[in-house]
């Protein structure tokens, strides 16, 4: 993910073990998308998501730069499900706004982007027991080569879903379909979820 089309801090080279891990990541994503939609499997990730949503502490939503998905995400799941979710990314550099393309489409789907400003996560720093909830396996690979420890907090946002796409590519740089997918994805998880929590049971 690059910068936006602002001036904004450039991010810190990346080791060449976390790069080697996200290629393979990107690598295996077709492969597992597919174990992971196995029912039993799906059942499985969808039960320990819905957990980890209910947790006592209000989770992340983590994306790579944290301009597109994650604040897109977090911002509808305040509104929706009225929980204090806070969105931040892998990116090393904070303070970037979200794209003028990423605010006009998320304004269409009723949330302000306008004022958002990215965030780095610290994952040492991170509050013990708070789930992470990511977009993509490359988003996974990042936290393990970071800090281990905290992928026993990782869940695929895509997982609170019942069914649907369970990865959320990231699209910055891929032009208006792509983002305009990932945000209507994503708005269908969302709208799925609150009506978990406002009371009807998971089918």
């Amino acid at each position: 993910m690059g910068s936006s089309t602002r001036s904004t801090p450039a991010a810190p080279a990346e080791p060449l073990g976390e790069r080697a891990l996200v290629a393979l990541a990107r690598a295996l994503t077709p492969l597992a998308a597919a174990l992971l939609c196995v029912p039993a499997v799906r059942r499985r990730l969808r039960a320990r998501a819905l957990a980890a949503w209910s947790a006592e502490q209000a989770p992340l939503v983590v994306c790579y730069g944290n301009i597109n998905r994650s604040p897109f995400a977090a911002e509808l799941l305040r509104a929706r499900t009225g929980r204090p979710v806070r969105s931040t990314g892998l990116y090393r550099a904070p303070g970037r706004p979200s794209p003028a393309a990423s605010v006009a489409c998320a304004r269409a789907l009723g949330v302000d982007l306008s004022g958002h400003r990215s965030s780095v996560l610290e994952l040492r720093g991170a509050e013990r027991g708070q789930a992470l909830f990511v977009f993509d396996l490359e988003n996974v690979a990042r936290i393990a080569w970071r800090w281990p420890p905290a992928l026993r907090r990782v869940r695929l946002l895509g997982a609170l879903a019942e069914d649907g796409e369970l990865i959320v590519p990231d699209p910055h740089g891929r032009g208006r379909e792509a983002l305009e997918q990932a945000f209507a994805r994503i708005a269908e998880i969302v709208e799925e979820l609150s009506g978990v929590v406002g009371g009807q049971a998971p089918r």
